[in-house]
């Protein structure tokens, strides 16, 4: 009779290995399914996350072309006071558009990061509008930092004008009354040089007027050069001066000495009138010539970013309408 232990055959090194192998395989099945398990779940975030990366690229860019259609209104604003014509009446209206370019840049430039910042995770078929819509927001950009330097050209033109324009008026009247004095002298009457001696009074309050308005409109644009009117007024009150002296002697019945100062007039009066004719053709060529000098530079750079700014919008229009066709 045998015992119970001796029934139990012991293991042999085969059967050991054999077991060994099967639990080393189910340890690498499990670590297969943990890895595949792992893998699907980081490849599943990974495309999470590229979807929402795409997500908000594509509000990002929506976002910035409803900013830029809502600007667009005040780049209006700013493109219609940049080519107004220089009138006295602009400078308000141009004040202000500075003040707007201003504001207007800051959504520009808003508009402009928000697209740069979308464009690495836009799919392919997104890129061409918010290319579009970044060409767009620069042109416009670029408008908008040239537009304060004509702007505020045209203020300056437009304060300046008026003195200019009145500064001619008592010009002119000035040259009626010393036009007015000769005559009245040349009766050689006392009545008649009494009568030119008021009127060189006159007159020369027609022209230091006429000089304080010059004066005030090169205040207004400094880079006005106003000199050969100033020069000329000059000139006129040097020769109301000297008809008043000469109407003076006349009535002092120095009548020799009053031939030599009129002798001495009539040759002054030659080079005034080759001053006068030397002028230039209006009282505001010196404002449009100085404001063509400030501005000529930026209103090149202003009207390409303008015509970039026209071309980007058509592209954007164009775009948006295959998208609603497609």
């Amino acid at each position: 009779m045998t015992s119970a232990a001796e029934e139990i055959e012991p293991k042999t090194d085969e059967t050991a290995s054999t077991q060994r192998g099967r639990r080393w395989a189910r340890g690498l099945l499990v670590v297969g399914v943990i890895a595949a398990f792992l893998a699907i779940i980081f490849f599943g975030f990974r495309w999470v996350e590229a979807n929402e990366r795409v997500r908000t690229a594509r509000n990002g860019v929506e976002s910035a072309g409803r900013l830029l259609d809502v600007v667009e209104e005040d780049v209006l604003v700013v493109d219609a006071a940049v080519q107004a014509d220089i009138t006295s009446e602009i400078a308000t209206q141009s004040a202000e558009a500075v003040e707007l370019a201003g504001s207007v840049t800051e959504r520009l430039v808003e508009a402009r990061e928000m697209i740069e910042a979308s464009l690495p995770d836009l799919p392919e078929e997104d890129v061409p509008m918010a290319e579009a819509l970044l060409e767009s927001a620069d042109a416009r950009e670029e408008m908008m930092a040239e537009a304060p330097v004509i702007l505020e050209a045209n203020v300056k033109a437009a304060r300046a004008i008026p003195f200019a324009d009145r500064a001619l008026e008592e010009l002119k009247a000035a040259e009626e009354l010393v036009a007015e004095a000769a005559a009245e002298f040349n009766k050689h009457t006392e009545a008649g040089v009494r009568a030119s001696s008021a009127a060189s009074v006159k007159a020369e309050e027609r022209l230091n007027e006429a000089r304080s308005l010059l004066t005030s409109a090169t205040a207004e644009f400094p880079e006005a050069d106003y000199s050969a009117f100033t020069g000329y007024v000059d000139a006129k009150l040097e020769l109301v001066s000297l008809s008043k002296k000469i109407d003076q002697l006349w009535l002092d019945e120095k009548i020799e000495e009053s031939n030599k100062q009129l002798d001495a007039y009539n040759k002054r009066d030659t080079e005034v009138v080759a001053m006068a004719k030397a002028l230039p053709g209006s009282v505001r060529d010196p404002i449009a010539d100085a404001y063509e000098s400030i501005t000529e530079e930026a209103v090149q750079r202003y009207f390409e970013a303008r015509s970039r700014a026209r071309g980007a919008g058509d592209r954007v229009e164009e775009l948006r309408d295959a998208a609603a066709d497609g």
